[in-house]
């Protein structure tokens, strides 16, 4: 008979321990907003864990380039040949030689425990058990303890708010104090993340690389802090480089040419207008003559101002330190 409900109303800590107390073997499903984790348990012990898609940082073959066993190439061949004769990923990538058998056992168990350990934080959700037969080898495949994994579980819970308070991100960098020497035997968890913490890895990828799981790896970091063995990289900030005002050379403007022009008009109208008093009237030349001298001189003015136009470069239009280029 299968056991389902709400996380609201049965938490999973209780579901693990119902399963684990009545030596249940099936399937335990999880499904919340964000993601659908499967669980398998034999004789009411975890076997395994497995994330669901929306969430692929928890898959084998990501966690195995993250923590740099094996590289993002051959991960790809690996899933390619996967695909061809649908053998699991671990053997196609221990038959290539890109992991050994070990490491790869130890990063699957790794997995196993980060989902359950995950899951204990949720408060809501779905869940559906199933009883039924799971495929296990005995003496191949390890069986985790439900007890251990809860009581682990409820630790971690409870200090990750102090933990976090001490190292708030795993976005940040911290490099070892050259100047500072520790002062007490490093734990063997304190010691493989203080060699990792060289100036370049962010909290996560020291994470990732050590293998020791998140809540491990990030409290032996904070203990490190806490003696004052390692400091954060603070980048310094580039100084703005000062862009030299840019000189944009461009054809004249319509306007420009508007304004010549005008200026050109006012010009044979005050000619127009002045001709007749400044031309004497004994020569004989009359309006007429005057009109035709004004218009010959307009045409005289309107080569000159071509010719400038053709000889003067245009005036640079320099930037405004106001403006938005």
């Amino acid at each position: 008979m299968s056991l389902e409900g709400t996380l609201e109303s049965f938490g999973i800590g209780e579901i693990f321990q119902l399963i684990s107390s009545q030596a249940k073997t099936g399937v335990l499903e999880i499904e919340t907003d964000e993601n659908k984790v499967r669980i398998r348990f034999v004789n009411g012990e975890l076997l395994d864990a497995f994330p669901g898609k929306k969430d692929p940082s928890r898959v084998i073959g990501a966690m195995l380039v993250r923590s740099s066993l094996i590289t993002q190439r051959q991960l790809e061949y690996a899933l390619g040949v996967q695909k061809k004769n649908l053998r699991k990923i671990g053997d196609i990538l221990i038959r290539m030689g890109a992991v050994r058998t070990s490491e790869f056992q130890e990063m699957l168990a790794l997995q196993r425990m980060e989902t359950a350990y995950g899951l204990l934080r949720l408060r809501r959700g779905k869940y559906i058990f199933k009883p039924g037969a799971v495929e296990f080898e005995e003496g191949v495949d390890t069986l985790m303890n439900v007890g251990a994994i809860l009581m682990e579980g409820s630790r971690q819970i409870d200090e990750w708010p102090d933990v976090l308070k001490r190292i708030p991100t795993d976005g940040r960098i911290y490099r070892r104090d050259p100047k500072v020497t520790p002062m007490r035997e490093l734990s063997e968890d304190e010691s493989v993340v203080y060699n990792l913490l060289d100036g370049t890895l962010t909290v996560r990828e020291v994470i990732d690389r050590s293998r020791l799981g998140e809540f491990a790896a990030w409290g032996a970091m904070a203990n490190i802090y806490d003696e004052q063995l390692i400091a954060p990289v603070v980048k310094k900030r580039r100084k703005p480089i000062r862009k030299s005002r840019e000189v944009n050379i461009r054809p004249r403007s319509p306007l420009f040419i508007d304004l010549v022009a005008a200026i050109a008009i006012l010009f044979a109208a005050f000619m127009l207008f002045v001709t007749p008093q400044i031309v004497p009237t004994s020569s004989g030349m009359g309006i007429k003559g005057a009109v035709a001298a004004a218009k010959g001189e307009f045409k005289t003015l309107a080569v000159r101002v071509e010719a400038w136009q053709t000889r003067s470069p245009p005036a640079p239009e320099v930037a405004s330190p106001f403006s938005d280029r």
